[in-house]
């Protein structure tokens, strides 16, 4: 598997938990505001046997989770492989995924305990191509999260980072609409953009970052609604939080 990187231990990928973070290499998404571009870049990272991910997971005694991110882990066909040697050693296993390739998901499904799926905005096909810069087929994301919903054994989550130039509040009324419309079960977090510097310089003054009170604002109208599914706010407030104890 191409990997661009890997984090020994870290608290925030996982909530509530300690894990190891895994970087795959490539995305079919082109996203202008994300913060890992350079997994893009077609030197970048290196090879590694499943077996020596497994050895560097086995001998972290200071992680209960296994997080593996990207860029798009689904992309990669050794995938289910590394995820059920993963199951093997008992660390909780968490995927991030944009939804677009639910065929491995349904590879993978019997191995994982967490799949995190950036849902980029409201599944409207001319909005998400401004967004992801690529054709996206909706009806794979909508299939990947019927999948991931139907299934009780997978905690799901699906987040949305809310880019002040990209989205707007219509837009996420759409997203919310639609998860209660389908009776999403899981959690679905608010995410406030932050420029990071893998955003790239040239792009710091084209994407803003919505400030606490907005996101607030956004959410506020959903607020003791009785909904088939929670509603956590990520930001540099609050941090990470159910939003009804806000």
């Amino acid at each position: 598997m191409k990997v661009g990187g890997i984090i020994d231990i870290s608290t925030k990928d996982i909530p509530k938990r300690s894990s190891m973070v895994i970087f795959t290499v490539g995305c079919n998404f082109k996203c202008k505001f994300c913060h890992n571009k350079y997994l893009l870049q077609p030197n970048v990272g290196r090879e590694y046997t499943i077996e020596e991910l497994i050895d560097k997971i086995t001998t972290n005694s200071l992680v209960s989770g296994v997080s593996i991110t990207g860029g798009e882990p689904t992309l990669h066909r050794d995938l289910p492989t590394l995820c059920e040697q993963i199951q093997k050693t008992g660390k909780y296993l968490s995927i991030d995924t944009n939804g677009s390739n639910p065929q491995a998901i349904e590879k993978i499904l019997p191995f994982i305990n967490r799949v995190a799926l950036d849902l980029k905005g409201a599944l409207n096909q001319e909005k998400l191509k401004i967004i992801t810069g690529v054709d996206v087929d909706i009806s794979d994301i909508e299939k990947t999260i019927e999948i991931l919903n139907s299934s009780s054994e997978v905690d799901f989550e699906i987040r949305t980072t809310y880019v002040g130039n990209l989205l707007t509040n219509e837009d996420l009324k759409d997203i919310l609409g639609y998860l209660s419309k389908n009776k999403f079960k899981g959690t679905f977090v608010l995410q406030q953009y932050q420029f990071f510097e893998g955003v790239g310089e040239e792009f710091k003054k084209i994407f803003s970052k919505p400030e606490h009170d907005l996101l607030v604002k956004l959410l506020e109208p959903y607020k003791d609604v009785h909904l088939p599914f929670k509603i956590f706010l990520r930001d540099e407030i609050v941090g990470y939080c159910n939003f009804n104890d806000i």
